[in-house]
């Protein structure tokens, strides 16, 4: 058996541009919410802490997706370690693994990390595309890492910017987000020392940070903008306020997902400020035409996104197959 190529960070980078990357996911969103990805809820395993030692986290992430005909296994597999950064480490480490369809033969190997990156951003711009007013928005983006630049890039690939608005915990890191934004974008970026500021006044609003309690509120989104969440990926964590949530239509990337783990709805329902239908559905169905997007010019949009194996399998498959045909590999 042949072993397995490992595709690392900057070739993944250059094969997976974010109009490529944006075509994909929103080629894999419709088949998740048309019954053709077949894809578990996701394992977990926790194993206690031993003599004070952190014990870290595993979470193995397997889908089957359609992709040009054939139907391809892939498997995400992370290690989550909060001590890493005293390493110089990031906290998430891990593979995405994808199989050949024929065969069942591993034929790829990627980062993790950097397919989760390019591949979350890409989602949210599918989103915003779908959802956000037609011509120039304004983009504001919270949080200064890897998931912001993802994100304006993303962004930047369905509409014109008119602006990047930043805010950070780190003013240092918004700082040096808003030069890169200058630089590699041409676009006007703004830092700002509070988030109110910098949402306010944007049409298109994407939360990228770490926090475990929220940092936006309803009076900072205008009517008629759309806000897509993606940091809070774990039962307890949430960006979004429970009357940001209440007051505005929600969009998901898996509703069975959002159900069991997804804080920013379960919160509000708990306390008696949502239902449990007040989610319009899948971002998938509302890209065939089963549910309606925006009813008014004036009414916010929540994309909520925990992350589905099956975005990360589809991803890590494009990527694998603009390899091969690069190095003439089979």
């Amino acid at each position: 058996m042949n072993a397995p190529v490992f595709i690392g960070d900057a070739e993944v980078r250059a094969l997976l541009p974010a109009s490529t990357a944006v075509t994909a996911m929103r080629e894999v969103m419709r088949a998740f919410s048309a019954g053709e990805v077949t894809q578990p809820v996701r394992t977990v395993l926790r194993p206690p802490a031993r003599d004070g030692e952190e014990a870290g986290l595993f979470g193995s992430m397997p889908a089957q997706v359609p992709f040009e005909g054939q139907r391809w296994f892939g498997i995400k597999s992370v290690v989550v370690r909060e001590d890493n950064p005293a390493r110089g480490l990031p906290t998430h480490v891990g593979t995405v693994t994808v199989f050949a369809p024929d065969t069942g033969l591993p034929v790829a190997v990627l980062p993790a990390d950097t397919i989760t990156e390019l591949r979350t951003a890409a989602v949210s711009a599918v989103a915003v595309d779908a959802l956000a007013p037609a011509g120039p928005v304004t983009l504001a983006v919270a949080g200064a890492g890897a998931q912001a630049r993802a994100h304006v890039t993303a962004v930047a690939a369905v509409r014109p910017l008119r602006s990047v608005r930043l805010w950070s915990r780190r003013p240092e890191s918004a700082a040096e987000l808003a030069e890169w934004v200058r630089t590699e974008h041409g676009l006007c970026a703004e830092v700002h020392g509070t988030l109110h500021e910098a949402a306010r006044q944007a049409e298109v609003v994407c939360t990228t940070t770490a926090a475990r309690e929220p940092v936006l509120d309803e009076p900072d989104v205008a009517p008629g903008a759309v806000v897509c969440a993606v940091g809070a990926c774990q039962p307890g964590e949430r960006e979004l306020s429970s009357r940001l949530v209440a007051g505005s239509a929600v969009v998901l990337d898996s509703a069975e997902a959002a159900a069991k783990e997804a804080s920013e709805l379960l919160v509000p329902m708990a306390e008696g400020l949502i239902g449990p239908g007040h989610a319009r559905g899948e971002l998938g169905a509302l890209l065939d035409g089963r549910i309606p997007g925006r009813l008014s010019e004036r009414e916010r949009v929540v994309y909520l996104s925990l992350g589905l194996a099956a975005q990360d399998v589809a991803a890590a498959v494009l990527v694998a197959k603009a390899h091969a045909q690069r190095t003439g590999a089979r």
